[in-house]
């Protein structure tokens, strides 16, 4: 009912301005003046309607999602997700992005990576742009040796958007496998990192743990000027914006311990 009566008033307030705008200049300019005032703009309020039934439109289509969205039906979600993307071939990043968070709370990765394969086969384009949301699946379901496979094919595909993350669960994959010497040549690809403290700070941690116990000073030197630039309340607000994304949830234990040894505190 909520999302109901937001939207009729969207469009009584659409209206009512639209109809003040419509009326306004007869109080300062003469009728006539007016009436070739509209004459000569008769399309702009083609357009003002043309806006008001798009953003309806776009409401009546997603109104199945946002009824299942508000009372948690994360199955009804996926159902209709599923039906747009394998039946209408809709794929969009907003689908996939949504479908797949279904999949996540669902405890489905199977779907999830099932998911992934079809999106690489049937639109690249956006399977490069979605690819780090269908990484934590494999995570999850996969050997370690499939894992290094997986990861080192995705570092040489130079089309993968967020390849620092990618390469964060790179490090993860060879660490989990004790091969830090590796793990380390791949975190030194790591270049935007001074743009983003949660994946600066991961870097480091990880660096911390793969290296050996006379590097670990240098790193803790580091580690204390990254907490005096960033501190830890300014990384918690950092970390909550971004923890929206699949790739960063997933990791957040990750992260926690990396705030932790780096603050001594957890996220929360």
């Amino acid at each position: 009912m909520k999302y109901k009566l937001i939207i009729i008033f969207f469009n009584i307030f659409m209206l009512f301005s639209f109809l003040t705008l419509f009326f306004m200049p007869i109080t300062i300019f003469e009728f006539g003046y007016v009436t070739e005032f509209w004459l000569n703009n008769w399309f702009l309020p083609l357009i003002f309607f043309a806006i008001i039934l798009i953003i309806n439109l776009f409401f009546i289509f997603n109104w199945p999602i946002i009824n299942y969205t508000k009372t948690g039906n994360w199955d009804g979600v996926s159902t209709v997700l599923e039906k747009r993307i394998y039946e209408k071939r809709f794929i969009t990043y907003s689908n996939i992005r949504l479908l797949v968070y279904s999949y996540f709370l669902l405890g489905k990765e199977n779907k999830i990576k099932t998911l992934g394969k079809y999106i690489k086969e049937k639109k690249k384009s956006v399977y490069n742009k979605t690819f780090l949301m269908f990484c934590c699946a494999n995570l999850i379901s996969d050997s370690n040796d499939d894992l290094q496979d997986y990861f080192e094919e995705a570092v040489n595909n130079k089309d993968l958007k967020g390849m620092d993350w990618i390469l964060i669960n790179y490090a993860f994959v060879l660490i989990s496998a004790k091969e830090y010497d590796k793990a380390l040549e791949v975190l030194k690809k790591i270049e935007k990192v001074k743009h983003n403290p949660i994946l600066e700070l991961t870097s480091l941690y990880f660096m911390f743990i793969a290296s050996h116990k006379e590097d670990q000073e240098n790193i803790n030197l580091i580690k204390e000027n990254f907490i005096k630039k960033i501190n830890a309340a300014k990384f918690e607000k950092r970390f909550d914006i971004e923890k929206g994304d699949i790739h960063i949830l997933f990791l957040s234990k990750i992260i926690n311990q990396a705030k932790k040894w780096a603050y001594g505190t957890s996220v929360t």
